[in-house]
């Protein structure tokens, strides 16, 4: 199965909390499993680190080697796709984490039921 963890997802697998969806825990021990986070929420993830809203995070590169995660570039021609998406959520990094799932045919990794709502495969 292949992967795209969203910004939550992401630090939540860093810390090993708890909030963990029983689906995403079995698919991370499952060896067909390939993750990817997009550069977009890279960025997020980095943001709220040196923000301080993720005290005990570690950082993309540690995670990349404990996960096996694969960095996507974000496409340019996207920003239309996520502008186009249904008006269901404010967030610009969750519209544009959205469009890059459906674009690459990934199922997003999310907890958030907002984003749930799009049209997009999820696991949670």
């Amino acid at each position: 199965m292949d992967l795209l963890v969203d910004t939550h997802a992401l630090a939540w697998m860093a810390s090993g909390d708890r909030r963990l969806g029983r689906a995403l825990i079995a698919a991370l021990a499952d060896p067909d499993t390939r993750l990817f986070v997009s550069a977009v929420t890279a960025y997020e993830y980095a943001d709220l680190q040196a923000r301080g809203r993720l005290p005990d995070a570690v950082d993309i590169a540690a995670l990349q080697a404990a996960f096996g995660l694969h960095l996507l570039d974000y496409p340019a021609a996207l920003w239309q796709v996520a502008a186009d998406l249904p008006d269901i959520h404010r967030d610009p990094v969750d519209r544009m984490t959205v469009a890059h799932a459906r674009a690459l045919a990934l199922t997003l990794v999310t907890a958030d039921r907002t984003i749930r709502r799009y049209p997009v495969e999820t696991l949670w």
